[in-house]
């Protein structure tokens, strides 16, 4: 890549990588108590503990990785319809 084919507002995504699925790249989420009453001592917000956050994962995952993490959800989605399909 050249300097002239450098875009400032592009984000540089690493070969292989794509967004984080669970906080889609923005290395943070909800922390367990959330928002306004947090009592866990990080304010509502806590570091992405798939990609990463704060500690080095810049937003990005491999793909391979988020193709589990999404046939995981996915797995657990149909489980949970299966479960109330009987009520």
């Amino acid at each position: 890549m050249s300097d002239a084919d450098y875009d400032h507002f592009e984000p540089y995504i690493p070969d292989g990588h794509v967004l984080c699925p669970r906080c889609d790249g923005r290395m943070e989420v909800n922390c367990h108590c959330g928002g306004d009453l947090c009592v866990c001592d990080n304010n509502g917000d806590m570091p992405c503990p798939f990609c990463g956050g704060e500690y080095g994962g810049e937003g990005y995952v491999q793909k391979e990785e988020a193709d589990r993490y999404y046939a995981r959800q996915a797995e657990i989605h149909a489980a949970f319809r299966a479960g109330m399909a009987d009520k």
